[in-house]
C-alpha cells in the first residue's frame, strides 16, 4: 500500500514517492491530533488521529518508524502548544526543545509498535498497549511530567464514553482511544478482523455502559456554588493603585454573587497578591466581606507571580508558597492549603545544583517551596472541599488523594492571563473535567481570565462564564460526591494491571514455543533405553 521501507529495492522516483506518502501521512496524525483538541475542539477525529501514521508505519524498521512518530510529535507540539508563545520570554529556541521532547513519546511508541509488528504480535494489541504505557510516562516522569493534550481529553465532550474513567482512569481512556484507531487501521489494511469486531464490541460496551450512568437521575441534597472571574490583568497588580482597585473589583463581584445565596464562592489563583498571614489588615477587610455576605469564601494568594524572573540569581533561602485560604463568617483565616506540584520553569528552577540550565533556556525565577499534603477545607457539616491550584489538576493522583480524605467538592484557582486568547485556558480546563468523572465529584473551576465553570460529578459543564478576558460570576446547584469510585479507591491500578497480563500471556506464549520446540526434536525413548525414530510406528 505504501510501500516496503525507506531502503526498499526500486527506482529513484518510486521510492521518493513513498517517502513522500509516508511523510505525509505523518504530518496528517499530527493534524488530527491538534484538530481534535481546542480549538477547533473536532473531538470525533480523535478516533483516527493515529490511523495514518499506523500505515504509514508499515513494514518500517523501528528506527524509520520512529522517525515518522518524531516527525508527528514534533508538528503537533507546535500546534497544540503554540499558546506558549504568549509568555514572556517563550521563543523558537523553547519551542523547538519542547517539540523534540513532546515528539519523543510518539517516536518511542512507533518505534516500539514498529517492533512488535515485525514479531507478529498483532496490531491491536501492540499499538493501544504500548501508547497507554507512554501516556503513563509522560504523566509520571518527574519535572517534565507533561500529561496535556492526551487522547482521553479529545471525548470531553463524548460523555457516555467518558464514564468509564471512573473505572479505569484517564489513561483507561487513552487506551480505549487508541484501541480504536488501531482498529481502523487494520479495517483499512485488511487484517485481523476478528480481533476489530472485539475491539469494537469492547468500545461499545463502554459506550453503552456510560450511556446507562448518565442516564440515571442523581439523588440526594444540592448544593448552590459560585465562581467568580475577575478578568484582573498583569498590569494591573503591579501597582498599589492597581491592587487597591482589583480588590474593590474582586469584592464587588462577591456581593454581586452573594445575592444568589450560594454555599461557597471561590475566587482565583493568587487573587490576592501577597501572603496573607503577614498582612493582619488585609485579612481583616476579607473577613468583614465574609461576614457581611454570611458565605463563605475559599481564595488564591501568592506573594510572586509565575513567569515573573527574578534577580540574576534563582532566589534560595525563601519560603514562598502558592496557596488558597478559606474564609467563614466570624471565624479566623484557615491554615493555607500550598500547592504541592509547582510549574518547572515557572515557579521553580529543576534541580538548579545538579543541572547546568543555561539562562536562555532555563530563566532564573522566584523560587518558590511546595507543599506537602493535601487540607481539606471544611466549610459546612457536610461540604469538605479538596483544592487543586493551577496546573495540579492535570495529576489524577492529587485529586484522587483529597477525594480519598473525605473530599466531595474539587476546587481549581487558576491564573491563565499569561496566554491570552489562546486556546490554553479551555485546553487546560479539560483535566478537570477528567478528575471530575474520575472521582465522581464536582469541580468548581475559578479563572481569573476565564473560562471559568462548574462542572457536575459525570463532567457536564453545568454553567460558565461564556468568553474570556471578560469578568463574570458562574452560579450553579450542584450533588456533592456522594459515592467512592472504583478509579478513585484503585488508582492507576488499569495500567499495572494490563502490564501483568500481558507479562503473563508472553511468558504462556514463550513456554508454548518451547514445548513445541521440544516436541518436534525429541527422540522418544523405549521401554528398554534404545532411542527411536519418532516417525517410527
Amino acid at each position: 500500500m505504501v510501500g516496503k521501507g525507506f531502503g526498499m529495492t526500486a527506482d529513484r522516483p518510486q521510492r521518493v514517492a513513498d517517502l513522500s506518502t509516508r511523510v505525509a501521512l505523518a504530518l496528517l496524525s499530527a493534524a488530527l491530533l491538534v484538530a481534535s483538541l481546542p480549538s477547533p475542539d473536532i473531538g470525533w477525529l480523535g478516533w483516527g488521529a493515529l490511523v495514518p501514521l499506523l500505515l504509514a508505519m508499515q513494514g518500517l524498521r523501528p528506527g524509520q518508524a520512529a522517525s515518522l512518530g518524531l516527525l508527528t510529535g514534533v508538528f503537533a507540539s507546535f500546534g497544540i502548544y503554540g499558546w506558549l508563545f504568549e509568555v514572556p520570554n517563550f521563543d523558537l529556541r523553547h519551542a523547538v526543545v519542547l517539540a523534540l521532547y513532546v515528539g519523543a513519546y510518539p517516536a518511542i511508541w512507533a518505534s516500539a509498535t514498529a517492533w512488535a509488528l515485525r514479531r507478529n504480535i498483532p496490531l491491536l494489541v501492540c499499538a493501544p498497549v504500548f501508547w497507554l504505557l507512554i501516556d503513563y510516562l509522560r504523566g509520571h516522569a518527574g519535572f517534565l511530567a507533561l500529561p496535556w493534550g492526551t487522547l482521553a481529553q479529545t471525548q470531553h465532550l463524548n460523555l457516555a464514553f467518558l464514564q468509564v474513567a471512573s473505572l479505569i482512569g484517564e489513561h483507561g481512556v487513552t487506551f480505549l482511544v487508541a484501541l480504536g484507531n488501531a482498529a481502523l487501521a487494520n479495517l483499512i489494511l485488511r487484517r485481523e478482523r476478528q480481533e476489530v469486531l472485539v475491539a469494537g464490541v469492547i468500545l461499545a460496551i463502554a459506550h453503552g455502559w456510560g450511556a446507562a450512568v448518565l442516564s440515571t437521575i442523581p439523588q440526594g441534597q444540592t448544593i448552590k456554588v459560585a465562581a467568580i472571574q475577575p478578568n484582573i490583568q498583569i498590569a494591573e497588580r503591579r501597582t498599589e493603585d492597581g491592587r487597591s482597585a482589583s480588590l474593590k473589583h474582586l469584592e464587588d463581584l462577591t456581593r454581586s454573587a452573594a445575592t444568589q445565596r450560594p454555599a461557597l464562592i471561590v475566587w482565583p489563583e493568587s487573587a490576592i497578591p501577597g501572603d496573607l498571614h503577614s498582612e493582619p489588615r488585609l485579612v481583616e477587610r476579607l473577613q468583614d466581606l465574609t461576614d457581611e455576605i454570611g458565605i463563605p469564601l475559599i481564595l488564591g494568594a501568592a506573594r510572586v507571580e509565575k513567569f515573573a524572573t527574578g534577580g540574576t540569581e534563582v532566589t534560595i533561602g525563601r519560603r514562598i508558597f502558592n496557596t488558597a485560604y478559606l474564609l467563614r463568617p466570624g471565624e479566623p483565616l484557615s491554615e493555607p492549603y500550598r500547592k504541592r506540584v509547582l510549574v518547572p520553569f515557572a515557579e521553580y528552577l529543576p534541580h538548579p545544583g545538579i543541572i547546568p540550565w543555561p539562562e536562555w533556556l532555563a530563566p532564573r525565577v522566584s523560587e518558590m517551596t511546595p507543599g506537602e499534603q493535601a487540607q481539606l477545607f471544611k466549610v459546612t457539616a457536610d461540604l469538605s472541599v479538596g483544592t487543586l491550584i493551577c496546573w495540579e489538576n492535570l495529576f489524577s493522583p492529587l485529586a484522587g488523594e483529597s477525594v480519598r480524605k473525605g473530599a466531595n467538592l474539587l476546587v481549581q484557582l487558576t491564573n491563565d492571563v499569561w496566554f491570552g486568547r489562546s486556546a490554553a485556558p479551555r485546553q487546560h480546563n479539560l483535566m478537570s473535567i477528567m478528575r471530575a468523572v474520575e472521582n465522581r465529584v464536582p469541580i468548581v473551576i475559578a479563572s481569573n481570565t476565564g473560562p471559568s465553570q462548574i462542572v457536575d460529578a459525570y463532567g457536564r459543564v453545568v454553567i460558565g462564564v461564556p468568553d474570556t478576558f471578560v469578568a463574570g460570576i458562574a452560579t450553579a446547584n450542584i450533588h456533592p460526591g456522594s459515592t467512592t469510585t472504583f478509579y478513585a479507591a484503585g488508582g492507576d491500578s488499569f495500567p499495572y494491571s494490563l502490564l501483568a497480563w500481558l507479562g503473563v500471556l508472553a511468558l504462556s506464549r514463550d513456554m508454548r514455543s518451547k514445548v513445541s520446540a521440544t516436541r518436534r526434536l525429541a527422540w522418544p525413548v523405549d521401554c528398554e533405553g534404545n532411542g527411536r525414530d519418532s516417525r517410527v510406528q
